[in-house]
């Protein structure tokens, strides 16, 4: 059998033409999952959080699933807070909870003033069955039992929580965009053996004149 050089040659480009347009594709997919996540999406409540704050009705009808997302941030120093929250049904029974323990630390040692701290929570609820559901949120705050005897006091602590109602997930735009991107690369380098070898000698000698 005989293989016509030219046509070879024509064939590879026309499969490296479609890895192009692959790979456009999957930069679509990113830039729609960046929009997703970050565009479409209205705050229902943006304030402090206050013990037994209910949220709601959050009515889902059929096939017309909602996400809200509820992010939180805690300002106390040396202390301490768990943020609580819960899904609640129509007759307001818990279906589930969620929470998070956020704090500050602060002080001084020997090497002088050292601080840590973990003051954000990001939960995504996603409501896809219908019916009627709450939201209600609550946070439990103390002094740090940690603190240094001469670290700073107490100031003011407190948490502020968003409720934000999105449009719809980008992680599935996100995950499609990524495995086409990775099986283009594979078929790139299968097709293109010798152009992808020659690159990497090249960036060997590149860096070992750089660590000469």
């Amino acid at each position: 059998m005989i293989i016509d050089p030219k046509k070879k040659i024509r064939d590879l480009h026309f499969y490296n033409n479609l890895l192009i347009i692959v790979v456009i594709f999957c930069i679509t997919c990113f830039i729609t999952s960046i929009s997703l996540e970050n565009g479409g999406q209205t705050k229902s409540y943006s304030g402090t959080i206050k013990q037994g704050q209910l949220f709601g009705p959050i009515k889902i009808e059929k096939n017309k699933p909602k996400i809200y997302i509820i992010k939180s941030s805690f300002y106390g120093d040396n202390s301490s807070t768990y943020i609580t929250g819960e899904v609640l049904d129509e007759n307001k029974d818990t279906l589930y909870e969620f929470g998070k323990d956020l704090w500050h630390e602060s002080g001084y040692d020997s090497d002088g003033y050292w601080s840590d701290s973990d003051r954000n929570m990001q939960v995504k609820l996603t409501f896809s069955e219908p019916g009627t559901y709450y939201i209600q949120m609550g946070e439990e705050t103390e002094t740090s039992s940690y603190r240094s005897y001469n670290a700073p006091s107490n100031t003011a602590s407190g948490s502020s929580l968003q409720i934000i109602s999105a449009r719809s997930s980008g992680i599935p735009h996100l995950m499609i965009g990524t495995y086409f991107l990775l099986g283009a690369i594979f078929i790139f380098i299968f097709l293109n053996p010798q152009w992808v070898g020659e690159r990497l000698e090249g960036w060997n000698e590149r860096l070992g004149e750089m660590g000469d």
